[in-house]
């Protein structure tokens, strides 16, 4: 299955050898627009699995959360044994137990679901419906031992009389009894076993000379610190340095709650950081070579590009970049006269592709690079704030199974809090004789309108929605009031909201400039201002300019919800197939339009948000509930804007803020209940086969066909005897 997100649909260059302080090509100027939500791509061979008529997944109480470190779909996740995606090949690379090399270490996988003993189980589950709410339940039915011995004792009733169980004074203790008692202690305490440390020394040896890589074995590279392949991460002061060891088959981050690792580069000497810091991807990729394996001589690949990107400084937008020829990736370069390096690396996210037998076969990187400068640089104009004295720089690692596109669940199955609110939006077969659907899953979840660094709202500075966190996310729209009041009357505009945030960053305060009035103003055309800033994802009005507008949008009922069933993704009533408790009802056009009060200066009715209600419920055990989304709602929030100063000059800006918010509030249920084995027959139960040969139950049958074979057969009997003996008498 194709599941590649849109950010990696870019040429993949081949390495080669770039002289420091060379840039392979020109900075592309700052552009206007807009980058699109990105997406997982649903393939062809995808929409073949895709079911015509899809249904609801049933998830049992009892096994829910039974393998909550299954946090990919399709792919292994290292040291998950509960993980069914898994080969015996995978699970063999496990990392080993040091005591017991034979074993291998397993994460958490969660309570194991309830059993029971029986002498001869009908079958090997119980299915037991909850009464209150019909739902599934599943408790596991243990065959005792065959042997005739524990056939009879299988069922034990204990009526012992003893009132309690009691220590006796063990008396005199000798100097036997302690050198025994320590003997037991030896590994606690700070009392090594020489035994196990030699064992355990043995066993490092063994698997450092072998070839394949283990789960969390460091990976061997030149270029890099150490030697080992190692990303730069947060120390205390938060400021980057090499902290990130990477371990073989476990992503970085490692929580579920961060997409990257972060931290900042210290501007105060960015002439000196452009070339010498991690800023310099000279510094990071054209100079790694990871080892394959873990071999005395194993091969050194180089690392290729697979795609490059340049973000503007004003509004966020990422510019593609296309390969030059004999270079891997460009190198910072410093601009001494317009004090500003260009180049400066922002993000890399690696890739590492495995072959699932512990050997790498290709590593590749994503960059993104923008410029870093300090205060009074080329780019720092009047109406900009002053640059900040750090940069924020963002990295990540994946590893995959050649072969196989691993996509990231948000819990197994239940949600976890913190993890991105899974979102997409329903696609259709594009097969021109099949109406199947699917969903085209947004690689980062749910988003609503964020800030930039400067505070400012920019259509490519979206907030990712986080499970079970409740949040309010704000930007600023800078005014003047004569701008104010051409937005609220539709008198005068500066296009879009992503363009006129460009205007205003980049030129001197103009009064009467302003983004396009909103319907249903006069004059309007354009989409409200959060619907802009969200690529049109809540709005039922198809608009050319909103790639995701008229679109159905989705939120996946179950962390762990496939794609490709939609039925996951919509949780619809089975008594009203229209209302679907987790499809997004697309917000209308608001009805009543903005209105502007000369004599407060205020713009009333203005959209200046959206809002979701976010109601979850929890099923399963009690010591492990798994949380799910059982019904979203969103909604517009509506405001006053109001020019406070009415001696500012006519190019003084306000700040009119934009606020939308998502509340997750948990749904009132019924106490848990307790699951139940099935009732016991009234009748003594037999083994199937008691009467064989000359009774034999078939595929239907097993213990109750023969225990109602055998009391049929013994009524019969009676009956017989009770006639004979009348007959005799």
């Amino acid at each position: 299955m194709s599941r590649v997100s849109t950010r990696t649909l870019a040429l993949v260059l081949s390495l080669g050898v770039l002289t420091s302080g060379v840039h392979a090509q020109d900075k592309p100027a700052d552009a206007v627009g807009t980058n699109p939500l990105d997406a997982y791509h649903i393939s062809t061979a995808d929409w073949s699995a895709v079911l015509p008529a899809p249904v609801a997944t049933v998830v049992a109480v009892t096994t829910a959360g039974s393998c909550v470190c299954d946090l990919t779909e399709g792919a292994c996740d290292g040291n998950c044994c509960c993980d069914t995606d898994c080969s015996a090949t995978e699970k063999s690379l496990f990392t080993a137990r040091s005591d017991d090399t034979t074993l291998t270490v397993c994460l958490d996988e969660g309570p194991a679901p309830p059993s029971l003993d029986y002498c001869v189980p009908v079958s090997a589950v119980s299915s037991v419906n909850l009464e209150s709410s019909s739902t599934l339940s599943i408790v596991t039915n243990n065959q005792a031992s065959m042997s005739f011995l524990s056939q009879q004792l299988c069922i034990v009733d204990s009526n012992s009389a003893e009132l309690g169980k009691y220590f006796t004074n063990p008396g005199f203790a000798t100097t036997d009894a302690l050198a025994t008692a320590r003997s037991r202690e030896i590994g606690k305490f700070f009392i090594p076993d020489p035994t196990a440390v030699a064992a355990a020394a043995a066993a490092k040896a063994a698997a450092d000379a072998s070839s394949p890589y283990r789960v969390n074995d460091t990976i061997a590279a030149t270029g890099a610190p150490g030697n080992v392949f190692t990303l730069p991460g947060k120390t205390f002061s938060g400021a980057c340095g090499y902290t990130n060891v990477v371990g073989f088959g476990l992503n970085l981050p490692s929580a579920i709650d961060e997409d990257a690792a972060e931290c900042d580069v210290n501007l105060a000497n960015v002439a000196s950081a452009c070339v010498a810091s991690t800023l310099n991807s000279a510094n990071l990729i054209n100079s790694l070579r990871i080892a394959n394996t873990k071999g005395s001589a194993p091969t050194l690949l180089v690392p290729t590009v697979s795609s490059m990107k340049y973000r503007s400084r004003v509004g966020g937008n990422e510019q593609v970049l296309t390969a030059v020829a004999g270079t891997t990736s460009p190198a910072a370069v410093w601009d001494n006269t317009n004090k500003i390096c260009t180049f400066a690396v922002a993000e890399a996210h690696f890739t590492i592709t495995h072959d699932g037998s512990g050997t790498i076969s290709a590593v590749s990187a994503d960059l993104v690079y923008v410029d870093a400068l300090l205060p009074g640089g080329v780019q720092d104009v009047a109406n900009i704030a002053a640059a900040p004295n750090s940069l924020r720089q963002k990295f990540s690692v994946e590893f995959v199974k050649s072969g196989v596109a691993a996509v990231p669940k948000s819990g197994a199955p239940g949600y976890i809090v913190g993890a991105p609110l899974m979102a997409g939006t329903v696609a259709t077969d594009p097969s021109v004789t099949s109406s199947k659907t699917a969903v085209a899953r947004l690689t980062d979840g749910l988003p609503i309108p964020g800030a930039g660094l400067d505070g400012h709202c920019g259509t490519n500075y979206n907030s990712a929605v986080r499970f079970g966190m409740s949040q309010s996310s704000s930007c600023a729209v800078p005014m003047t009031k004569t701008g104010l009041a051409a937005f609220c009357q539709g008198t005068s505009s500066s296009g879009t909201i992503d363009a006129y945030m460009n205007v205003v960053a980049t030129t001197a305060a103009a009064d009467g400039v302003a983004p396009s009035a909103v319907v249903p103003s006069k004059n309007a055309t354009s989409a409200p201002l959060p619907v802009q800033l969200t690529g049109g994802l809540y709005y039922s009005v198809l608009d050319a300019t909103l790639s995701l507008s008229a679109k159905t949008a989705v939120v996946a009922g179950w962390a762990d919800a496939s794609y490709l069933n939609v039925a996951d993704w919509k949780s619809c009533s089975t008594t009203d197939t229209s209302d679907c408790a987790t499809a997004l009802t697309a917000l209308a056009a608001p009805t009543t339009a903005m209105s502007w009060d000369a004599a407060t200066s205020t713009c009333s009715d203005v959209v200046v948000g959206v809002n979701l209600d976010v109601l979850t419920a929890k099923v399963g055990t009690m010591d492990n509930p798994q949380s799910r989304v059982s019904r979203i709602e969103a909604k517009w929030e509506t405001a006053s804007w109001t020019f406070v100063d009415p001696y500012a000059s006519a190019s003084t800006r306000q700040d009119f803020m934009l606020t939308s918010t998502v509340r997750f509030v948990e749904m009132e249920q019924a106490s848990a209940e307790g699951v139940t084995p099935a009732t016991p027959p009234i009748f003594p139960s037999l083994p199937a086969d008691v009467f064989y040969p000359f009774v034999s139950a078939g595929p239907a049958g097993g213990r109750a066909a023969a225990s109602t074979a055998w009391w049929v057969a013994a009524v019969v009997a009676f009956v017989a005897a009770a006639a004979t003996t009348r007959q005799e008498w």
